[in-house]
């Protein structure tokens, strides 16, 4: 059996260039693509990739990669990662069979945890956790912003450049008077209200209905949510997480756990962009080949 340099979790913009990094450096890299779809469907954020879609950008990245016969890519949406007795190597299973690698690099991302109904339907279609992916093709427009959070009027502030119409719904979180007061004297209708629905239609939201009857028309809008879950895959051995259920790195993507790397919308707080995910992937792959080289040298 194979034992690759790196396991790479996930197939995603940190995924796809870290592979590419460490099988251009001559390393024998695993790209384990999980299929979890985290972004929205256009890229708008950078120059780079305004107007691409994400199919095309994934697809065109994907290919890419088979031109290195250092970097192999599992398509397998069941994977585990298991750490060995010798704690030396991982062991990956997967649905077709098993792999073992030295270092392993966690990349699949996260998923908002809300208790806002049914906000699943609408989310990276009309309700984004960036206003700097969107914000231009929503401008003007009926907007609400949803946090869950103590730190609401930050981006709060930011949303409010895009439209002058805007809702902040808190789902029955308080806030601070003082803050709330100065969102307000913008114009900004703070509601701390629990919501009862989201209504809308294939994902283009429509209106919010609150728990005491109140329904207000609403276009699009973002959210910050109470926290994210991770997928650190694995037995014998665990990352720490932050307060919000990211994995804690240093500035190279290392966690806690030897040999086990992070990078991505996993290690990054919202709102997070495409090139920065692209951008922590990298880091990452250069940390994981900075050690290699030093460890084998």
């Amino acid at each position: 059996m194979s034992i690759y340099d790196c396991a790479i979790i996930g197939g995603g913009p940190a995924g796809l260039n870290a592979a590419f990094l460490l099988g251009r450096a001559n390393r024998l890299v695993a790209l384990f693509d999980t299929n979890n779809n985290h972004l929205a469907y256009e890229l708008q954020e950078s120059i780079f990739r305004n107007g691409n879609n994400h199919p095309e950008f994934m697809q065109s990245g994907k290919q890419k990669l088979k031109h290195y016969p250092t970097i192999h890519s599992i398509d397998n949406k069941s994977v585990k990662v298991i750490k060995q007795s010798d704690n030396k190597l991982f062991k990956i299973y997967t649905d077709d069979g098993s792999f073992l690698a030295e270092k392993i690099l966690l990349t699949e991302g996260t998923e908002i945890q809300s208790d806002i109904p049914n906000i699943d339907l609408y989310y990276n279609k009309s309700i984004f956790t960036s206003p700097y992916c969107y914000g231009w093709e929503l401008k003007g427009k009926k907007l609400i912003y949803f946090n869950e959070t103590t730190e609401v009027a930050h981006t709060a502030k930011i949303i409010h450049n895009l439209s002058n119409d805007l809702i902040v719904a808190t789902n029955g979180n308080e806030m601070k008077e003082n803050e709330k007061q100065e969102l307000e004297n913008k114009g900004i209708n703070v509601i701390t209200e629990k919501i009862k629905e989201i209504k809308g239609h294939n994902g283009v939201l429509s209106s919010i209905v609150f728990q005491n009857g109140l329904e207000v028309d609403r276009q699009a809008g973002f959210i910050t949510p109470s926290s994210y879950t991770t997928n650190v895959i694995g037995q014998g051995f665990s990352c720490d997480l932050d307060e919000h259920g990211l994995i804690v790195v240093d500035h190279f993507g290392r966690t806690s756990e030897k040999n086990v790397y992070a990078a991505g919308d996993a290690a990054q707080p919202a709102p997070t962009e495409i090139v920065l995910s692209e951008a922590t992937g990298i880091q990452a792959a250069m940390a994981i080949n900075t050690d290699i080289s030093i460890e084998k040298f």
